[in-house]
C-alpha cells in the first residue's frame, strides 16, 4: 500500500515538474505541431463536428461553415506534408466532386462536396 503512495507522489511531482517547465518556456504545445499532426487533428474535428451536427447540436449554416473551414485546414496540412519540411509555394485550390455518391472505403453516404468520409476519414479529394 506504501508502495502505491509513494509511486503516486513521485508521479504527480514529475507531471508537476514536465508542466511547469513548459509553462516556463513559454511554448505553446499547440502552435509547434508538424503538419501531419495538424491533418490529423483536421480530420478529428471533422468526425467530431459530423457527430454533433447529426445529433442536433448545430445548425446547417454553422455545420457547413466549420467543415469548409476543417476541411480547407486538413488539405493544406496534408499538401504541407507532402511538400516536407522545405516551405514550398501554396498549391492551388482544387474542386471538390459535386454529385453524391457513396464513400469508396466504407460506403457511407456523401452529399458530394466533402473532402474527406466523415464516417472513416479517408481522403475523397484526387490527388494532382
Amino acid at each position: 500500500m506504501t508502495g502505491f503512495i509513494l509511486f503516486g507522489v513521485i508521479l504527480a511531482v514529475l507531471l508537476g515538474t514536465i508542466i511547469w517547465a513548459a509553462i516556463r518556456s513559454g511554448e505553446d504545445t499547440g502552435a509547434s505541431l508538424g503538419a501531419a499532426e495538424r491533418r490529423d487533428a483536421a480530420i478529428e474535428a471533422l468526425r467530431d463536428l459530423e457527430l454533433e451536427y447529426r445529433t442536433g447540436k448545430l445548425q446547417e449554416e454553422e455545420y457547413r461553415a466549420t467543415r469548409a473551414r476543417l476541411e480547407r485546414t486538413a488539405l493544406d496540412a496534408r499538401d504541407a506534408a507532402a511538400r516536407g519540411p522545405a516551405e514550398a509555394p501554396a498549391p492551388e485550390p482544387r474542386e471538390l466532386p459535386a454529385s453524391p455518391r457513396p464513400c469508396p472505403e466504407c460506403a457511407a453516404s456523401l452529399t458530394g462536396d466533402e473532402a474527406f468520409c466523415p464516417a472513416c476519414g479517408i481522403d475523397l479529394v484526387p490527388r494532382a
